[in-house]
């Protein structure tokens, strides 16, 4: 089958673009030949041959005209891909730049269309789906959310208008919603996405990792606990640094080490000052290849806090396949990959004693610890591997060429092989 793909995105590329890549690599060869049109406002990124760039304003009244009247020569030009390449199915990925002009895109288009959700803006105008409160939100982008609090600000007007056009001209030509997370999957559901089907990603795992054994590192010094990630305020390291206090009364020789950068850097730094547990934490930062490797080896635990959406748990991936259970938060997509009791253990989001609780019990069963982070290593392993993602994948566009009815829901992994009439 012949796939186009269009990912609208703004900005620098991120772990969604190079998802979008990597799928398209696997299935080019395999032999279904990809086409990929890229919205882009980085005028510095470089396209791949499969890559077709159209280059978008970054900010200002031309982005905006563009995004809300619409854009004649954008639609053209995608159209002109459309007669060149003569995709079996068109498959978006994200839907920000340029969205009234794929909408008319869309709208003239003679093949099925799939849609990947890669966050959780089609029900929450800032992704977060938590209110300023700490509570989670039920999503749905609305006027409300000018009045939660919500830093959706003054471009409400803008999500809005996004959502319906979207809603009134996109929706109806989609065969199906596909998600990282089966929370995500009934979010879509709630506001009328459907049919929406959980499709996990995966993680690249070098091989060395599959094949090494890393050790349990050696207690002389006391635990070490970890976090590896972005220094953002919705990472939740602050709620891990306030849990600080507690451990320290339980195991007193305890440290914290921080991998990463980030805009959050200075405000951790400020609250473990004024919590008194500045000398508990050591900052790595920025760790690849050997050393993020090495990194892994010397923790005992690896907390992902996440207070806010996140789609898939990548980070939770890499330390349960590096043998380390692991501590995050009950929401978006960590639940599919931490299995609570299992292959480590899941807190409530915004709750510092119960982030405590959780690495003070772990830190005080190290049998219990081991078997976690078995059972964590082998499933992780096994469930999320870019060939069963892409087999997956597979079985939906069949499933959708042969005009199935596709069950809402569910997952990928379920659905059958259509049947072709004789």
């Amino acid at each position: 089958m012949r796939i186009l793909r269009v990912d609208s995105w703004d900005g620098r590329s991120g772990g969604g673009q190079e998802y979008v890549r990597t799928v398209a690599d696997a299935l080019a060869r395999l032999g279904h030949p990809q086409r990929l049109l890229s919205l882009v406002s980085d005028r510095a990124y470089e396209a791949r041959p499969d890559e077709h760039l159209y280059h978008v304003p970054g900010r200002g009244l031309r982005r905006a005209a563009d995004d809300v009247l619409g854009d004649a020569e954008f639609v053209a030009w995608a159209k002109r891909e459309v007669e060149a390449f003569r995709p079996d199915l068109v498959h978006l990925h994200h839907y920000e730049a340029e969205f009234t002009g794929l909408a008319r895109f869309v709208e003239d288009l003679e093949v099925p269309v799939v849609f990947t959700a890669h966050d959780a803006s089609l029900v929450c105008p800032i992704s977060t789906l938590i209110l300023p409160s700490g509570a989670v939100c039920e999503g749905g982008v609305r006027p409300r959310c000018g009045v939660t609090g919500c830093r959706v600000g003054a471009g409400l007007a803008y999500n809005l208008l996004q959502s319906r056009r979207f809603d009134a001209d996109v929706r109806p030509r989609i065969r199906v919603f596909l998600c990282p997370s089966s929370l995500l999957v009934r979010y879509l559901e709630r506001h009328g996405y459907a049919p929406a089907l959980h499709l996990p990603p995966f993680a690249e795992i070098p091989a060395g990792v599959r094949a090494a054994v890393y050790p349990w590192p050696l207690a002389t010094s006391g635990p070490r606990v970890g976090y590896i990630g972005r220094l953002e305020e919705y990472k939740g390291v602050l709620d891990l640094i306030e849990a600080l206090p507690t451990l320290r009364t339980r195991h007193p020789s305890l440290r914290l080490s921080v991998a990463g950068e980030g805009p959050a850097r200075r405000a951790m730094a400020a609250t473990a000052a004024s919590l008194g547990v500045a000398e508990m934490i050591e900052w790595a930062g920025d760790v690849r290849g050997e050393a993020k490797e090495a990194w892994f080896r010397s923790v005992h635990t690896v907390v992902v806090p996440s207070n806010a959406w996140e789609n898939f748990g990548l980070v939770a991936l890499e330390a349960l396949t590096r043998g380390r259970p692991v501590v995050a938060t009950d929401f978006g997509g960590l639940p599919d990959v931490v299995e609570d009791g299992e292959s480590g253990r899941l807190v409530p989001i915004g709750r510092p004693a119960a982030i405590a609780e959780a690495i003070s019990g772990l830190l005080a069963d190290p049998e219990l610890s081991r078997r976690l982070a078995a059972t964590g290593r082998a499933r992780a392993l096994e469930r999320f591997t870019p060939e069963l993602h892409v087999a997956r994948l597979l079985r939906v566009y069949e499933n959708v060429l042969a005009g199935a009815t596709i069950p809402s829901g569910g997952a990928a992994a379920d659905l059958a092989r259509p049947t072709v009439p004789e």
